[in-house]
């Protein structure tokens, strides 16, 4: 009983169904509200998530922050089992960076700032983890990375890898403005950025140095891997490593899918999975420029996925044409600011609407299904509008849920 009570402390909790437990978690770390010291607890059907203890995680904020989402989340003050401290990365960390600053001999007013400023959130692909581009880039940790040794730089780098139960290390920075969204991510310790995980039973491959690959859309990539498409036809407009492309094969069951690419990196990483995957017999890769692709497909799809951001308005009425001429579904991705997403729903339908008239296609476009996936930044949220394409206002028993 006493070591039981040594590994329990009472802390603010957030609560929610099980099932939303993952998506919570997830936007909880985002916003640096997450408590990693103490383990989620599940009782019965529903999930208690431990709070920071700061002025930001206040019951009102944080209510704030959930406002748009739409599940219902409820506060509470409970014990909750510590992480032990062996295995909470996060103290691994504090503990790796302290260590290192005393060996390296760094003034102690510095060491401190540096310690507050360490990272507080992260990605882990394989054995290779991924800081954002904000970690050990403020002027303090700036200052102390240009004033030592090569030597102890890459021992800083190995240690924070080891730390959080890597072997490697990458920092983020923005993705390329380029037509083909290079990834500019930035290797601090390791050979290569090559990675291999499962993301919902479907095998990924990529190179975090060369390509983007958005963990944020994991519930994205769940959902559409749920939708029936058994004996379709689809196009995947921007498949990239196979986001998409990937679930829809193999989840959704899909009968063949046609994988647009320009980058090849990406194309590298999707060909392969489809060998990993064994779906060689249900994905076709078509490399290059979509706007030259795409219309080989006019005529043959069932569904259309457009899944680029900011924006895939570009793409839109080569979607339309791609549909064979008795319709079919469109999978939209936009950012879009939240107060304007009613607007922006009907704006796109009314656009979509006028594209097929234009080319003759007299059908009936609704809007089906609405996806807040996630903030894409404060106030921008990334959205996912189901569109049915049809000749007759009976909605079919293929019909998104």
């Amino acid at each position: 009983m006493a070591g039981s009570l040594i590994q329990e402390e009472i802390c603010n909790v957030a609560i929610c169904d099980l099932e939303k437990g993952e998506q919570l978690y997830i936007l909880l770390e985002q916003h640096s509200m997450l408590n990693t010291e103490f383990k989620p607890q599940t009782t019965g059907t529903e999930l208690a998530i431990a709070l920071t203890p700061s002025q930001r995680t206040t019951e009102h904020h944080i209510k704030q922050l959930l406002a748009p989402v739409p599940f219902e989340v409820r506060f509470e003050r409970r014990f909750m089992q510590r992480t032990p401290a062996s295995v909470d990365p996060h103290r691994r960390l504090t503990k790796a960076i302290q260590a290192w600053l005393v060996d390296t001999k760094i003034e102690p007013s510095i060491s401190e700032i540096c310690r507050e400023h360490r990272p507080k959130k992260w990605e882990k692909y394989d054995d290779l983890i991924i800081l954002p581009e904000t970690a050990f880039a403020n002027e303090s940790w700036a200052g102390v990375l240009r004033n030592v040794s090569l030597e102890d730089k890459t021992l800083l780098w190995k240690d924070v890898a080891e730390s959080l139960y890597g072997t490697r290390l990458a920092r983020q920075h923005p993705i390329a403005n380029t037509v083909q969204r290079d990834s500019q991510t930035e290797l601090l310790h390791g050979k290569d950025g090559w990675v291999e995980f499962t993301d919902h039973g479907v095998q990924f491959g990529l190179d975090v140095t060369r390509v983007m690959f958005s963990s944020g859309n994991v519930t994205e990539r769940r959902r559409i891997g749920s939708i029936s498409m058994e004996g379709e036809t689809v196009v995947d407009a921007y498949a990239g490593v196979g986001y998409y492309t990937l679930h829809m094969a193999m989840r959704s069951g899909a009968k063949h899918v046609h994988a647009c690419e320009i980058n090849p990196h990406s194309i590298t990483g999707l060909e392969w999975a489809i060998r990993e995957n064994q779906l060689e017999h249900c994905i076709t890769v078509h490399p290059g420029d979509n706007q030259l692709t795409l219309p080989t497909l006019y005529g043959k799809a069932d569904r259309c996925h457009l899944g680029l951001l900011p924006s895939s308005k570009t793409v839109w009425e080569h979607a339309i044409r791609c549909l064979k001429p008795e319709g079919g579904w469109l999978h939209v991705h936009m950012n879009v600011a939240e107060q304007a997403i009613d607007e922006w729903v009907e704006q796109t339908r009314s656009t979509l609407e006028e594209m097929a008239q234009r080319n003759a296609r007299q059908w009936n476009i609704e809007v089906e299904h609405v996806e807040k996936v996630k903030w894409y930044s404060p106030h921008v949220r990334h959205v996912v509008v189901d569109v049915l394409c049809s000749k007759s206002s009976i909605i079919d028993e293929n019909r998104v849920k």
